[in-house]
């Protein structure tokens, strides 16, 4: 619907409804705003189409619209000279997507692989079937359109553990020039801050800003944050990130900025780049005599299809869904692949080293419900203008990040790039009214138990969900084929607290919320510290080390940040999957590039860094392409 046919039908509403006089053509001329601002968020053709005859075959072929993807492929066709297709197994973001206050409604939804781990009777024990939720966005611009819209990049000891371990050209002064390259930062940000131009850009695919709108309370946070001694952070790409502080996000004029947005939009009318949409793609195709990847295997309208690739493939499906596509293409562990039939063209430790950022759901700060705007009057808000609690995330854009372990273990034998400075928590905070309660446990798969527990907890009271977030995990957990069929759904194995310093230190990050709760800060804004009571842990005293130790393994979940399962190391490396060039061991023709080849997951949100990997990925494949045709080797990969 255009601005004119909303118009006539706003003057139709007005007439089913008369007005009289200037109110009456007030009255039209409001509804006619209002249908074109909600039409503005409905109009998707601004992302490219789905391709209805794709080519026999492509220079290059990227599998997966992801954070990382969508940049692979944007940036391979800013080359006319070269074809590339993209293929998606979903379609374009939905509408509600847009508005970044309804983050938390798209999970579970038919733009979310809405995945759930195996139970192992360790962890998620509260959650129904023992599973905890883990959403992976199915959809244009991947999780990257899921997701609470955090900009962040990490500390450059992230980069430098990666580079220490083998990865050349994977060093933070190596990747600041990628962050810079994917980044539009806000002009006013950097007026106030000019010191910040070195490690800030305009003019990038992705947008970063502020967020205006600022919850009344969190200012109390942030005075709670100082009582404890905490430095406030205005910047954390900018500064070490210990520290606590506002957050930028992926929002523009109160829309987010997805990679299908930022990347893919743009990209739309270029003539050398194809997007299938609602394309599964069941394997890559590999001749198993020179292990070289010569076209794509995938389903779309029900019928199977193949394209070939004159280049190469690269596989951006994500850390659980790149190592399924490269399993059932014969590529991974070979007792595994046998287990199943599948011919094994690479014996690699495809799906291990899997990491994940672990959250509690079980601690709140509970208060009396404020006076607050009403549902219609935010949603009018949003509307016409953009502004209001809709256009953020609210307080899920502050956060915090701390040391809880004073004497950590060397970092895989890497203690020059571990300091006290190097956060090993990060606190995460949303805002339960009483209308999000069911969207809570619905998201975090809450079972009987604690779905009831939650509702009593909130049935007088509004609620701080206080999430501390274990960065750090020394435990490794798996993704495995569920059979020889690469339409079953593959296994996700978390291997939550299978080591038991995970649980230890989760345990030191609620007891700092408990005591952040208790601050003067927090208790004048009307704050009470509460946890969540489970028929699990009646038998043990809460707001004790004695309660946690119980309740983590009840409600612990993730943090939609999986990382590690095609590890990128050098070839020496028995563990690693991909070299530091991204390409596949052994195999030629074909790249993994997403958060599946960090070593080590960041400690951070893991979206940017995933959009720079792609951004690094599209840059080396460029690179070496430019050397072949100028009649140069590219670098020597171990075969």
């Amino acid at each position: 619907m255009d601005a004119a046919a909303a118009s006539q039908w706003a003057a139709q509403a007005g007439s089913a409804c008369p007005v009289g006089g200037a109110a009456g053509a007030l009255f039209a001329q409001l509804l006619a705003t209002l249908v074109h601002a909600q039409c503005a968020l409905a109009d998707r053709s601004a992302y490219p189409p789905d391709t209805a005859r794709p080519l026999p075959e492509y220079d290059f072929v990227v599998v997966g619209a992801g954070s990382a993807g969508a940049a692979v492929a944007a940036r391979l066709s800013e080359n006319p000279d070269w074809t590339v297709l993209l293929l998606e197994a979903g379609g374009d973001p939905p509408p509600t997507s847009d508005v970044p206050g309804l983050f938390p409604l798209l999970q579970k939804t038919e733009a979310d692989w809405a995945y759930l781990t195996e139970p192992d009777g360790h962890s998620c024990l509260s959650l129904k079937g023992g599973r905890c939720s883990w959403p992976r966005g199915k959809v244009l611009g991947g999780s990257s359109v899921l997701n609470a819209m955090v900009y962040i990049r990490g500390s450059p000891q992230d980069y430098d553990s990666w580079a220490a371990l083998g990865n050349d050209g994977w060093a933070y002064r190596d990747v600041l020039p990628f962050f810079k390259k994917l980044e539009d930062f806000d002009e006013k940000e950097l007026k106030k801050r000019p010191h910040t131009e070195s490690v800030h850009s305009r003019g990038g695919p992705i947008f970063a800003t502020m967020p205006e709108f600022l919850e009344p309370y969190t200012e109390s946070l942030v005075e709670a944050a100082r009582e404890l001694g905490f430095k406030i952070i205005e910047d954390y790409s900018a500064e070490p990130n210990l520290g606590f502080g506002r957050v930028h996000c992926n929002i523009k004029n109160g829309t987010r900025w997805s990679t299908a947005r930022g990347y893919l939009a743009p990209a739309r009318d270029r003539k050398n780049l194809h997007v299938a949409k609602f394309a599964y793609v069941t394997k890559v195709l590999v001749d198993p005599e020179t292990r070289t990847a010569y076209g794509v295997r995938y389903v779309k309208d029900g019928e199977v299809k193949e394209v070939g690739v004159k280049k190469e493939v690269i596989v951006s499906a994500g850390a659980v869904d790149t190592p399924h596509i490269l399993m059932h293409s014969g590529i991974g562990p070979k007792d595994h692949l046998e287990e199943f039939g599948i011919p094994v063209i690479k014996d690699l430790k495809v799906g291990y080293n899997l990491q994940d950022h672990l959250m509690y759901t079980g601690l709140y700060y509970t208060r009396k419900p404020p006076t607050k705007t009403s549902p219609e009057e935010t949603a009018f808000q949003y509307l016409l203008n953009r502004t209001g609690p809709l256009s953020t995330t609210r307080v899920s854009s502050f956060t915090g990040f701390l040391r809880t372990d004073e004497a950590p273990p060397n970092l895989v034998g890497l203690p020059e790039v571990d300091s006290p400075t190097y956060p090993d928590m990060q606190m995460h905070y949303i805002y339960v009214e009483k209308e999000l309660v069911g969207t809570l446990a619905h998201d975090y798969n809450f079972g009987e138990d604690a779905a009831a527990a939650l509702a009593r907890l909130t049935e007088r009271d509004d609620a701080l969900l206080v999430i501390p977030t274990l960065l750090a995990p020394t435990s490794r957990g798996r993704v495995r084929l569920a059979g020889a069929d690469p339409r079953l759904r593959p296994l996700v194995h978390a291997a939550y607290y299978q080591d038991p310093r995970d649980l230890d230190n989760h345990v030191a990050g609620v007891a700092f919320a408990h005591r952040m709760g208790g601050t003067r800060a927090l208790r004048d804004a009307g704050f009470t510290v509460r946890d969540l009571p489970l028929a699990a842990c009646a038998d043990r005293r809460p707001a004790t080390e004695d309660y946690w130790r119980c309740a983590l393994p009840q409600l612990t979940t993730t943090l939609y940040h999986p990382a590690g399962t095609a590890k990128m190391g050098p070839a020496a490396d028995p563990d690693a999957v991909v070299d530091p060039r991204l390409r596949v061991h052994g195999v030629q023709g074909l790249r993994v590039a997403d958060a599946s080849v960090m070593p080590l997951v960041v400690r951070c949100n893991t979206n940017v860094p995933s959009i720079m990997i792609g951004e690094k990925c599209a840059h080396m494949v460029a690179e070496d392409w430019r050397r072949r045709d100028a009649g140069a080797r590219p670098p020597k990969q171990e075969l």
